[in-house]
């Protein structure tokens, strides 16, 4: 089973409730436990491309590539070619949407209240 990082930030509909992904996971491990199966969990540390992260925030791959040549942006190489972890994209959409949201908030404000 593998979860997607963003499923993992659904929160459940019930304060008590356990989200989706974690009553599959239990439910996997469970099952796996009562047919006499060894269960291990891991996990890596995703990792996105230049391309990937540009397409995500609507930039291009070689501003991405320029941003982690100036050191805005962090990536590990893999081999020779830049990966970014996707804590690191997760960052930059956060700020990218507060500066959105701070550039734009007089013209909502006028727009609402004239």
């Amino acid at each position: 089973m593998t979860l997607d990082p963003d499923q993992v930030d659904q929160t459940p509909a019930a304060a008590d409730a356990l989200p989706n992904w974690a009553g599959d996971l239990l439910g996997r491990v469970r099952a796996a436990a009562e047919a006499g199966e060894t269960v291990t969990v891991t996990s890596d540390v995703r990792m996105l491309t230049p391309a990937q992260v540009g397409r995500r925030l609507g930039l291009s791959r070689s501003t991405v590539t320029r941003r982690v040549a100036k050191g805005e942006i962090h990536a590990v190489m893999v081999g020779n070619r830049h990966r970014i972890p996707y804590p690191e994209y997760q960052r930059i959409w956060r700020e990218l949407a507060q500066r959105i949201a701070a550039d734009s908030a007089e013209d909502v404000e006028a727009e609402l209240f004239g």
